[in-house]
């Protein structure tokens, strides 16, 4: 019987690629444990593989129920509350990167190790740019570009309702290394979430693990480390303890409700004129529905999101790889406001 083998660069196997290449892209980045298919996720993706590039996918964002409830033997009929949603659209644009293998063809016919490293060398590529397109939104960078350009749409500032600064200084600007972040600010971060201001602001949705409200903090890495610093041991190690009963990756520590992590990818917006690795960031508090994540169908066929397609140069002699996805992430916001975000600036610098 004859064994049907795949060339590397047949379609089927470019198919399959794709699936992985999806399949793999985003348990690697650092935003992983923050995306489900849900509206309790704190990032919620969807995937719309008719959609193509420069569409818009439509997010139904439940807003909070208002009723006071029925008490005792007082009938229901009559007093039920409707639900209400609110639409929230996100614009989706054609991303692309290409490596070159450098290997010479034969037959068409491509060393599969130079593929596999071609593969693999994009899927890092994407989980980095993934990781760093979210967090330029979560924290609402507004000259974030990828080759200078806007990728769906340009990240926005928090609005004054859901955003605080250390010392209550009145613009980023104005921070200087006396403003750094302690507990009691991560407790104003978290009374902000609970309890809104505004006449048009709803409470930040916490996360419900084990029957228990929390919230997601994620601190810029010089910033936390200075939390750390400024933190009695004995409390710290408490801190981590209680992390550490929920065994949630890349949570360092469990404060009043908050899963408090850290990442070097928290914007800076304002640069030390002395050191320009020192500055303020803008640190995070999320709930549920802080951002959407959407893909469009990118692939070569209806099943893939993510389209890995070799093509050759030089006269057929040296074969390269493109993989593409069509995606978009954008910051849940209704009538100007942030929707499950609260932005905490403050002042980072390295460890002396």
């Amino acid at each position: 019987m004859a064994e049907t083998v795949f060339l590397t660069n047949d379609p089927l196997t470019r198919k399959r690629w794709a699936k992985d290449l999806f399949r793999i892209l985003l348990p690697a980045t650092e935003i992983n444990d923050l995306v489900g298919k849900d509206a309790k996720s704190i990032i919620q993706q969807r995937t719309e593989l008719a959609k193509g590039e420069g569409d818009t996918i439509t997010f139904g964002i439940r807003l909070p129920l208002q009723g006071e409830g029925v008490v005792g033997r007082d009938p229901i009929e009559g007093k039920e509350e409707a639900l209400r949603f609110r639409h929230f659209k996100a614009t989706i644009e054609e991303l692309n990167h290409a490596v070159e293998t450098g290997g010479r063809m034969e037959e068409q016919r491509v060393p599969y190790d130079l593929m596999k490293e071609g593969r693999d060398a994009l899927q890092e590529w994407w989980a980095d740019k993934l990781s760093d397109l979210a967090f330029a939104h979560l924290c609402g960078d507004t000259s974030f570009r990828i080759a200078g350009k806007t990728l769906g749409q340009d990240p926005v500032d928090p609005d004054d309702e859901h955003w605080l600064k250390v010392n209550d200084v009145a613009t980023e600007g104005a921070m200087t290394s006396a403003d750094v972040l302690d507990l009691s600010f991560l407790d104003r971060m978290k009374q902000r979430a609970e309890m809104p201001v505004g006449d048009k602001c709803y409470k930040v949705r916490p996360l419900v693990i084990n029957g228990k409200k929390y919230y997601r903090v994620i601190l810029h890495t010089y910033v936390f480390d200075a939390l750390r610093q400024n933190t009695n041991v004995g409390q710290w190690g408490d801190l981590q303890r209680a992390a550490g009963k929920l065994q949630i990756p890349n949570v360092e520590i469990e404060y009043n409700g908050m899963l408090v992590s850290k990442s070097e990818r928290i914007r800076q917006v304002v640069k030390d004129s002395t050191d320009p690795r020192a500055g303020v960031f803008r640190n995070v508090l999320l709930g549920c529905q802080a951002a959407v994540l959407a893909w469009g169908g990118a692939g070569e066929s209806k099943s893939t999101t993510l389209s890995f397609v070799p093509y050759q140069t030089d006269a057929k002699r040296f074969m390269n790889i493109r993989g593409g996805g069509i995606l978009g992430i954008k910051k849940v916001r209704f009538e100007g406001h942030d929707f499950g975000v609260i932005t905490g600036s403050s002042w980072g610098a390295p460890l002396s």
